[in-house]
């Protein structure tokens, strides 16, 4: 878990039970660089296991891809996050048969 970064709070929103920003800032400790939309999914699943755990009757309610991603880009611009300068084209097969496919941009922790 990294701990004694200075991360800002956001004002109103759903407050998930799993911080949005810690949890970027942890998984990106854990596995050193990601792109979003890894993180984002990862974080789902976080949610759910704890739902899991918790024997709920429902899940948490899953943020959003855009609100996620504003976080991070939060996170980008409070100096504690990064762009990693790794990109690579998306290999999802929903893409087969396009020009141009989705680039994948990863982020890392500042070092």
């Amino acid at each position: 878990m990294v701990n004694g970064l200075r991360i800002s709070r956001g004002r109103g929103g759903n407050r998930h039970p799993i911080a949005v920003k810690q949890f970027i800032l942890d998984r990106l400790a854990q596995v050193g660089e990601d792109y979003i939309s890894g993180l984002h999914q990862a974080y789902k699943d976080a949610l759910d296991q704890l739902a899991r755990d918790r024997r709920r009757e429902y899940y948490y309610h899953h943020p959003v891809y855009f609100s996620f991603s504003k976080k991070v880009w939060e996170l980008i611009t409070e100096g504690l996050v990064e762009f990693s300068g790794r990109e690579e084209a998306s290999p999802d097969h929903r893409f087969d048969g396009w020009k141009y496919r989705p680039v994948r941009k990863y982020v890392r922790l500042v070092r």
